[in-house]
């Protein structure tokens, strides 16, 4: 697993737009965006991005800085809306993020929640990898013991729990 600062080309609205039509969806309210480094979607702040390959699979994990930030002792952050993990349109995050070319042959979305203590949630878009998803954070933060707090289902284009992005 590696930091991935989202490159400025291809456009993230153009490939929103290009998943948006491969899914049949006729109108987007929200979509990825370059923003400060990151991801950004809605009127959430920039995720951090980190991304590895597993099992012949591409991973995107998604963190909220945030939240992230508020692991260092002493920091004080301003709190994300409750319920912003469920609230989040997942598959217009995600649709897009899997058919960036940096992925050949597209890459699970995972879209982490720190509730805290040393538990995670993930909502995922592809595949799940909570080992992935436990690496990333025992990277970002001083606790070394991450443990799922839940392994949320979602449903991508197929219907199917975790389908293929």
């Amino acid at each position: 697993m590696e930091p991935w600062i989202p490159p400025a080309s291809p456009d993230l609205a153009l490939l929103a737009m290009e998943a948006a039509d491969a899914a049949g969806v006729a109108a987007l309210r929200a979509w990825p965006e370059l923003r400060k480094g990151g991801i950004g979607f809605g009127d959430l702040p920039p995720f951090l991005c980190w991304r590895g390959a597993a099992e012949g699979r591409w991973h995107l994990v998604l963190l909220q800085a945030r939240e992230v930030g508020a692991l260092v002792p002493g920091a004080r952050t301003t709190p994300l809306p409750a319920g912003w993990l469920d609230a989040l349109d997942l598959e217009a995050l995600a649709r897009p993020l899997a058919r960036h070319p940096d992925f050949p042959g597209g890459t699970s979305v995972h879209v982490v929640q720190l509730p805290g203590g040393e538990t995670f949630r993930t909502r995922t878009f592809g595949h799940p990898a909570p080992d992935l998803v436990a690496e990333v954070l025992r990277r970002t933060s001083h606790i070394r013991d991450w443990h799922p707090a839940d392994l949320e289902m979602d449903k991508g284009p197929s219907g199917a729990p975790h389908a293929e992005p």
